[in-house]
C-alpha cells in the first residue's frame, strides 16, 4: 500500500513540475480555483435545495464533482445537478 501510495505522489509531483516548467501554471490555478468555487457553490445549492426534500436533488462532494467542475467550469455545475436531477 505504501508503494502505491508514494508512486501517486512521485506522479503528482513530476506533473506540477511540468506544469509550471512548461508555463501552464495560469491553467493549473484556472482549475483549482474553480475548483474551489465549485465546492462552494455545491455546499450552497445543497443548503438552498435542502428544503425541498421531495424533489432529492442533491450532489456529494468528492474528488470526481471538484475535478468535473474545476475542468468544465460552469457547464460541469449544470450538469453535475441535471444528472442528479435525472437520477432521483
Amino acid at each position: 500500500m505504501d508503494t502505491v501510495f508514494w508512486m501517486f505522489v512521485a506522479l503528482g509531483v513530476g506533473f506540477l513540475a511540468y506544469v509550471i516548467y512548461s508555463g501552464q501554471l495560469r491553467w493549473l490555478l484556472s482549475v483549482v480555483r474553480n475548483g474551489v468555487l465549485g465546492i462552494v457553490g455545491i455546499l450552497g445549492l445543497n443548503a438552498l435545495l435542502s428544503g425541498f426534500t421531495s424533489a432529492g436533488i442533491a450532489v456529494g462532494v468528492n474528488i470526481i464533482t471538484v475535478l468535473v467542475v474545476g475542468l468544465l467550469g460552469l457547464p460541469g455545475f449544470a450538469l453535475l445537478y441535471a444528472s442528479s436531477a435525472l437520477v432521483s
